[in-house]
């Protein structure tokens, strides 16, 4: 990382939000900054991330977001902006003396965490030399492995559900009779079936052959 070649080093976090209607782009950097044609929104210091758990082993862990000085006003659009499902990613951008991403030799913009939002909470507090009130919206995340381990995957293999996959396929047509149907294993068989000779009504069976 030719970033670090620096007596100096400046870094900026970078967030976007993928919801169903639109995405958000913001950064903790002082003025607004476009990377790879997207513009990420300054919000300074009103831009929270917790510490990142870095290991090398993937891990489950979550990771919060919060975003203050939101206006009270607007938290209707906070909560109407369906945020819980949506994907996050975060990006760590390293800055040239303009506060721009460095991109000689490669460009210094590297992902640190992607996941899905789980939960929201909007916490107000009173500024009492301002006398107004301030939002918090502190957004709760979980990664993407902690999404998997969670997931429900397969196939029920009734005929209905297995037909809408493989149409021409007959192989799970019994699957209801044999899922109605009781077994009694280790009894003998009833029913019209042969039962096991036992010793005293078994007979034997002499092959003729050369004496």
């Amino acid at each position: 990382m030719n970033a670090l070649n620096s007596d100096s080093i400046r870094v900026a976090e970078f967030l976007k939000l993928t919801l169903p209607s639109t995405n958000y782009y913001l950064c903790n950097a002082a003025a607004p900054i476009t990377v790879n044609g997207n513009t990420y929104n300054a919000l300074g210091s009103l831009l929270g991330i917790d510490e990142i758990q870095r290991s090398i082993k993937a891990n489950s862990a979550d990771l919060k977001v919060s975003i203050n000085g939101i206006d009270p006003n607007n938290i209707s659009l906070v909560l109407g902006a369906d945020l819980k499902g949506s994907k996050i990613e975060i990006w760590r951008g390293f800055l040239d003396s303009n506060n721009q991403i460095i991109t000689t030799p490669t460009q210094q913009f590297f992902k640190r965490y992607q996941g899905i939002i789980n939960n929201i909470a909007i916490v107000e507090d009173y500024n009492e030399a301002e006398r107004i009130r301030v939002a918090t919206c502190v957004i709760s995340s979980a990664s993407m492995r902690l999404v998997l381990e969670s997931r429900n995957a397969g196939i029920k293999t009734n005929p209905q559900i297995w037909k809408n996959i493989y149409t021409n396929d007959t192989s799970m047509d019994r699957v209801p009779i044999i899922a109605a149907t009781y077994f009694d294993f280790g009894k003998e068989p009833t029913g019209g079936s042969q039962t096991t000779p036992t010793a005293e009504t078994a007979t034997t069976t002499y092959i003729a052959g050369p004496e």
